[in-house]
């Protein structure tokens, strides 16, 4: 990566700075990655001139698992261990995570002189202060009593829970086949790589007994009532299943009155099927092995079916979505996601999450934004849409709600002033349900290129079915800023475009414009 100081000065730094000084940051992590050819671990100019010298910081650097070793074994840019170590804490890192031989040769490289003591002491100083803070010296014991009362106590399991069913994406939903009556189906097949494991706790998890975990199947056999639930073991690496499975699971579909297909991806860590989290590149995002190929075969025999995606990254699922009736992003919704999607499934909970994210149809795509520069989409695929296949800020109900009457208190205003945007968002479904409203804005000419969209606010609002609320955000001047041609951070003059709506994409969205003189 090669990126000019000038850049990195003027364009990038800035908003950390405010970010460090707002949070009262007392700890930064340097980077597995290299800048203009130095080791971000060995990078003084990153370390000590810009974040202690220019923005103040106060707390200690930690370098990434392993990666002082890596200035010598992967960057090559020290010759010895040694050389690493030096390298270093000679350019401000405080701690280093992890390694052998660490403490030996930094005590060899003050005995020579090549580091001071008064940078041993710097480095030490911030974390014994960290420690201090935090009251280690005063406690550093934990009670194994109180430990036991705490994890997975009652208040924690709800939240977890309730974070879960308020994370839940529902992409599609064909002639309102969810939410289920589950009296309606005498015989449902469960299937899939993600139906019945610990996938759903994602990466950077501690393998956990079965008891703390409620797997999709689990939470499924829970809520069905007299319907049976039939299990077919698909098999847990998505990698290495057969098409012969693919076909067993068929035919027992063609048995069933309803169909649940649990895809995805393995972010596990302790298994060898990993497939998604951290340290986990892919040069496609199809649905890896014959997952596709499972879901087409159920498909087939003419059974309803739902599909539920579990994973990290959004992944392009179009055969999916243009046929199959319902659709759910569960994403990794941790110990108690089988309950959480069942809730949702049945109807005990509406859904009301929205995409963080753009979906898009295939890897080419990428990058897939909403927040694109104007002239991202200038030359349009040959091949396919240039639209993803789910926007940001997408997610369905099984309520609708209707948006009318978009308003600005002030349409002229100067560049220090603030004003309100409201819009009036109705329930017309007949199930109470919750919207996340989102507030746009675009600056409709600028000295330097500006997103279509930018993201500014937003509001979850629950109605009774009937009801009607007046939705009001407060637009203030740091919302309309940027860095303009010259590099100044401001409100330029001109027309914006504000934008309320249900999700990023146009025909969600109500418009109006105002101007700053």
């Amino acid at each position: 990566m090669d990126v000019s100081e000038r850049t990195l000065r003027e364009v990038y730094l800035p908003p950390y700075k405010a970010a460090i000084e707002e949070a009262n940051v007392f700890t930064l992590m340097a980077a597995h990655n290299e800048l203009n050819g130095i080791p971000c671990h060995a990078d003084r100019w990153m370390m000590t001139d810009i974040m202690r010298g220019e923005y103040g910081f106060n707390g200690f650097i930690v370098s990434d698992w392993m990666d002082v070793d890596r200035i010598h074994d992967l960057h090559h840019a020290a010759p010895t261990l040694k050389d690493a170590f030096y390298e270093t804490i000679d350019a401000g890192l405080d701690m280093r995570m992890h390694g052998p031989d660490f403490l030996e040769k930094v005590v060899e490289l003050v005995k020579e002189g090549k580091l001071s003591e008064a940078q041993i002491d710097r480095a030490c100083s911030k974390i014994l202060e960290a420690k201090f803070r935090l009251g280690l010296f005063e406690n550093p014991f934990v009670s194994l009593e109180k430990t036991a009362q705490t994890l997975s106590n009652k208040e924690h399991l709800q939240s977890a829970l309730e974070m879960a069913e308020e994370s839940i994406v529902l992409l599609k939903n064909e002639n309102n086949l969810l939410p289920l009556d589950f009296s309606d189906y005498k015989n449902i097949l469960v299937t899939g790589p993600n139906a019945n494991n610990h996938t759903i706790l994602g990466d950077w998890t501690l393998q956990q007994p079965d008891a703390n975990v409620v797997t999709i199947l689990d939470g499924i056999r829970e809520i069905a009532g007299s319907a049976k639930v039939n299990y077919y073991d698909y098999g847990d690496d998505v990698r290495q299943n057969s098409m012969d499975k693919v076909n067993e699971a068929a035919a027992i579909a063609k048995k069933s009155d309803l169909a649940i297909v649990v895809v995805g991806e393995n972010p596990l860590r302790y298994q060898k099927s990993k497939t998604c989290g951290e340290n986990i590149d892919r040069m496609g995002l199809d649905l890896l092995g014959t997952q596709n190929q499972l879901v087409q075969k159920i498909h087939e025999t003419g059974v309803p079916t739902i599909v539920v995606l579990v994973g990290g990254r959004p992944l392009s699922v179009n055969w999916i979505a243009q046929n199959v009736q319902a659709l759910v992003q569960a994403w990794e919704p941790g110990a108690l996601g089988g309950c959480a999607l069942a809730n949702i499934l049945a109807g005990k909970v509406n859904p009301s999450a929205k995409l963080p994210i753009s979906i898009p149809r295939h890897s080419g795509q990428i990058q897939m934004i909403y927040n694109h520069k104007p002239s991202q989409y200038f030359h349009k695929y040959i091949d396919g849409p240039s639209t993803p296949l789910y926007p940001f800020g997408f997610g369905l109900s099984y309520t609708r709600f209707a948006y009318s009457s978009l308003k600005l208190s002030h349409t002229r205003i100067s560049d220090k002033d603030s004003f309100t945007a409201s819009i009036e968002l109705t329930n017309v479904g007949d199930r109470e349900g919750t919207e996340v409203v989102q507030l746009y804005i675009r600056d409709i000419y600028s000295s330097a290129t500006r997103p279509v969209k930018e993201l500014k606010d937003f509001a979850r609002v629950t109605l009774k079915p009937g009801e009607k609320k007046t939705v009001t955000f407060t637009v203030t001047p740091d919302k309309l800023a940027y860095w303009n041609r010259n590099m100044q951070y401001g409100v330029e003059k001109g027309e914006f475009e504000i934008m309320i709506g249900s999700s990023s994409q146009d025909k969600d969205l109500k418009k109006v414009k105002m101007e700053v003189l």
